[in-house]
Parts: structure tokens; sequence; C-alpha cells
């Protein structure tokens, strides 16, 4: 038998079957469940009306009895069964909900219709959890770049490169000649590119489906940029390309001055990074989409085999988010597959050990 949400919570948080112990218990009982009623109940008794008293009390209810973890997802679900866009709209309402990421999302989705008096408010809110998800973002990729800074030495050519002699020798041991003393290195390990680290472009798709990517995006690139020691392009598109590399300071601005929606043109997005490109053997592309693709799949796929025939690195992400498997363009994923692209959803979290470990494969 298939449960509605109003039946699956009751099955986490007791149903009416658990006799309250007094008359407290059993008014607290009926609060909570008038609270899940508003949002899950059946037709006639869900909703709240046009009403900001109602969702004011509502919000205030929902926090005195739930932890923050529901108490987001409620949120959401009000939002998204309820449509009360009133939460966003009013600033004494803004004000009371709990801050995440897919909160955040429906304020940058809606802010073309925030009244002044509310833009203030939900900047702060944006603030607040771009701020937390910042500082855990920087926590790993600090220590990414700064790993990827120290030099890897690989076979090379003598005149190719910077000798390592230490492991030139160490490597070739079993070559020493008697007759002369000496070892006669048949394999020679140096550095072909010393500290240097590649470009980074990070292309993203700003339609309605990747605007938890859009926002972990912009914060990824911001920590990037910050650290000065690699170039980092950020490149958000729809079906037009804004070009964000060097504005990202505050990703706060830079999310609330991007439009979110609108159609996907992959196509537009690649061709433009193709001619910022400096070198494409010293670069990596990461590509942040569903590759639900509007215009034609033909030049975009010329256009990356191009970069890829020059030396490019390329990954695919279906998502940049904790959302978990994304709804993506499958015939599309095959093909840039087909071209050994990796194409895989991918957590924020994890985002620094990809980076590491895609650095250390373009050394």
């Amino acid at each position: 038998m298939e449960l509605n949400p109003l039946q699956r919570w009751k099955l986490v948080l007791g149903d009416d079957s658990e006799e309250p112990k007094n008359d407290e218990q059993e008014h607290e009982f009926k609060e909570v469940e008038q609270l899940l009623d508003a949002v899950y109940g059946g037709k006639g008794t869900s909703g709240f009306g046009k009403s900001p008293l109602k969702i004011k009390k509502w919000l205030d209810g929902i926090r005195l009895h739930f932890p923050s973890e529901v108490v987001q997802i409620m949120q959401q679900d009000a939002l998204e069964r309820q449509g009360v866009k009133e939460m966003l709209l009013e600033p004494e309402l803004l004000e009371k909900i709990e801050p995440s990421v897919s909160m955040v999302a429906n304020i940058l989705q809606f802010q073309h219709l925030l009244p002044d008096k509310t833009r203030n408010v939900a900047r702060k809110l944006v603030q607040q959890i771009v701020a937390e998800i910042e500082q855990k973002i920087k926590n790993k990729l600090i220590p990414a770049i700064q790993k990827a800074k120290v030099p890897v030495s690989k076979p090379l050519l003598p005149e190719s490169g910077q000798i390592d002699w230490k492991k030139t020798i160490q490597r070739n041991l079993r070559h020493y000649n008697n007759e002369i003393k000496s070892i006669i290195p048949e394999q020679w390990y140096g550095y072909r590119k010393g500290n240097r680290l590649p470009e980074i472009f990070i292309l993203v798709d700003t339609s309605e489906s990747m605007v938890e990517s859009m926002i972990y995006s912009a914060i990824i690139s911001s920590v990037l940029a910050s650290l000065k020691t690699i170039e980092t392009h950020l490149i958000f598109f729809n079906t037009e390309v804004s070009d964000l590399s060097g504005k990202y300071d505050d990703p706060v601005n830079l999310l609330f001055s991007t439009a979110c929606g609108g159609g996907t043109d992959i196509g537009l997005a690649m061709s433009y990074t193709a001619q910022k490109i400096r070198n494409p053997s010293d670069c990596l592309i990461f590509l942040v989409s569903d590759l639900f693709e509007g215009g034609s799949k033909d030049p975009l796929l010329k256009q990356i085999q191009w970069l890829l025939e020059r030396g490019a690195s390329m990954f695919c992400l279906l998502s940049l988010s904790d959302n978990g498997i994304p709804e993506y363009d499958m015939s599309l994923a095959h093909k840039l597959n087909s071209f050994r692209i990796p194409c895989f959803a991918c957590s924020p979290d994890k985002f620094a050990e990809l980076l590491t470990d895609a650095l250390n494969q373009n050394k």
C-alpha cells in the first residue's frame, strides 16, 4: 500500500493510536497534526490561503515542534505543494525561514518578484547559507590545491625538463655498470611543468533544474579565486553566455545578479570557452549541466572533440549538489562517455577530491 506524505510523517512521529498521557500532551499532539495537515492533508484541510498571519503561525509552529532538518523539508514542501510564495515576499515571514540551499534556490528564482523591503532580508538569508557552505568547501579545497602544487616527477627525455636525480638514480640502481663504476639510466624522471597549475573552466547551466548546482559552483569558484595560485574562469549559460571570471569575490552579489531559468545552449557556451582557452593541453573543463541541450548537438560534439584532440581534460557534472541522482539526457551523456569524458553527479564535498585527481593527472 502506498502511503501519502501525511501518513508517512505520522509513522515517523506517531499517530492517534499513541494515547497522550495528559491534556498538555494531547494539545501538543493536535498542534503537530494541524501543522502537518496544512501541507500534507487532504483536500479541504490543507493550505494557508493568502493569509500572512496563518503562514507566520505555521512557521512559528514547525520551528517549535520539529528539528531544523525537518523544518527545512516542510518549508520546501509548503512552497512546492501549496505554492506559498508569500513566505518569500514578506520580510517578517522570510526572517522566520530556516535557511537551506533549497530555499536559497527558490529565493534566487523568485528574486525578480521580491519587493525592496524584502530583498535585504533575502540577501542576509542567502549570505548566511553561503558563508556556511564556503567555510566547509574552503577546508577541503585549500588542501587539494596545496597538494596539487607539489610537483610529481614522471618519465621524460633528459632534455625535455628538469631532472629528478634522486628518483632517476633510485629507479635505475639495477642498471649499475661495474666496469665504469656508474649507473646507466634506462629511464629518466623529471618535471615537465614545475609548479604551474592548469587553468580551470567551470561552465554552469543556469536552467531551472540546475539552480542548486549554480549556487555551489559560484561558491567553489569564489574559493578557488581567493587562493591566487590557480586561474579560474566561471561561465554561466542558458541561451546566452555570462562570463563571470574575476567577478566572484562576493558570491552573494554574483548569485543575485544572475537570471535563473531559460533554455539551454551548451554548444554556445563551449564555443565561447574554446575561444578563451590559451592552451587546451593545459586546462581543465568542468561542464555542470543535466545535458538537456536545446540547440543542435552536432556542433557541440564537434567543438568538444576539437578541444580533446588538442589535449584538454574535461569532466561533466550532471549536478553539483546533495540532491542524489539527477535527471539528465542519457543519450548525450553516453556520447560524451564515448569521448572518455566522465559524466556523473558530484556532491560539493567530493569536488575537492575530484579536483585533486584531475590536477594530478594533468601534471
